[in-house]
């Protein structure tokens, strides 16, 4: 990755799989009862490593630079903090405006389907409360729409991302308060350095990112 726009992301925590500390169970991450229903019904009986160390910096506020394997548990480690966070936005200030709230991008827009079916499941008991939308399953044209509704957590690409806001389809500069980098190693090795270094132009300086990278 570039170690300049490493700088500019993240300026706290570094977490790896192979750190041994254990932290907490799921039950005692302080996570609201719909979460922790969606999490039995994934069948995720106690967190991997990385979700141990992760979930309770995440919801801290930290900024967080997170590295395991495939199958470590990467996308729950940032998608439950993700969802927690929300929900406490909406429940501690029931007047607040809607709004992206939440961005995640991902090198592919594969694994973006795959991260929006998890954020599903974990969304899936909380009422419709939490909206996730994925900005590359469907051409521009059809998704700048559903944009206008203001989902609260976007997921795609990079380049796709880049596209929404230089059109005029999508503003985050001050609704944004958790962006999210998956798999930051291919993004930059799939050429979407231009479109991030671009993109962060456009955010609010106060948020919190997680940038995840395999080994």
């Amino acid at each position: 990755c570039s170690s300049d726009l490493l700088d500019s992301l993240l300026q706290e925590t570094m977490v790896e799989e192979d750190d041994k500390k254990k932290v907490f169970p799921f039950h005692e991450m302080g996570l609201d009862d719909r979460v922790l229903k969606a999490i039995a019904k994934l069948g995720w009986v106690e967190p991997t490593l990385i979700q141990e160390r992760a979930v309770p910096l995440i919801l801290e506020g930290k900024d967080l630079l997170a590295r395991g394997r495939t199958g470590s548990g990467k996308t729950g480690a940032f998608c439950v903090p993700l969802v927690q966070r929300l929900l406490e936005i909406k429940a501690g200030d029931v007047s607040a405006k809607q709004a992206i709230r939440g961005c995640i991008l991902c090198p592919s827009r594969e694994l973006a389907r795959q991260t929006t079916e998890v954020l599903g499941q974990l969304t899936n008991s909380c009422g419709g409360v939490i909206r996730t939308l994925d900005i590359g399953a469907r051409d521009v044209s059809v998704v700048a729409p559903l944009l206008r509704d203001l989902p609260d957590i976007i997921v795609g690409t990079p380049g796709r991302l880049a596209q929404h806001i230089r059109e005029g389809n999508l503003d985050l500069s001050s609704s944004l308060s958790l962006l999210i980098v998956d798999e930051a190693d291919l993004i930059f090795s799939f050429g979407f350095e231009a479109d991030l270094r671009f993109t962060l132009t456009k955010l609010p300086d106060r948020k919190s990112t997680r940038l995840n990278s395999s080994h």
